[in-house]
């Protein structure tokens, strides 16, 4: 019966049975499920440090870019970037920190979770202060 229809028609056919083979096997594994699902939801604090911690890297950032583009006798603290990084490894850097950030939201331990942003805005209000005193700007043209 499904031979005789053109190639697109079977492929649907079939696509169609996997599909409702899936979702009835999942259906039936979830129903025999002994445990419940883990709590895996976010609290207020949770996103509260989230955007706080991103915002200091975004301001970093920012202040930093003023100060690779001004120059200057100034050397970058961070060994990762090197005395004098140009614009393209800071904004590399900045990036994969982010991503990094907000991969936090996965460590399910929320202690763990907290500790790790708390830190973050720790180093980053430290790093974002002392590049507001020494003179440089969030320069937004990036």
């Amino acid at each position: 019966m499904l031979f005789s229809r053109p190639i697109a028609a079977r492929f649907v056919a079939y696509a169609f049975f996997v599909f409702s083979g899936t979702i009835l096997l999942g259906a039936q594994g979830a129903a025999q499920s002994s445990c419940a699902a883990p709590q895996r939801r976010l609290s207020g604090t949770d996103y509260a440090l989230l955007a706080t911690s991103t915002a200091l890297l975004a301001s970093d950032w920012l202040t930093s870019v003023d100060e690779v583009r001004r120059g200057g006798p100034n050397q970058e603290a961070n060994v990762l970037l090197g005395l004098h990084p140009n614009v393209g490894r800071l904004n590399t850097y900045i990036a994969l920190s982010m991503v990094g950030n907000i991969a936090v939201t996965q460590i399910r331990n929320a202690s763990l979770r907290r500790t790790v942003w708390v830190a973050v805005i720790a180093i980053e209000a430290r790093t974002t202060l002392h590049n507001l005193s020494v003179g440089y700007h969030l320069n937004f043209r990036i």
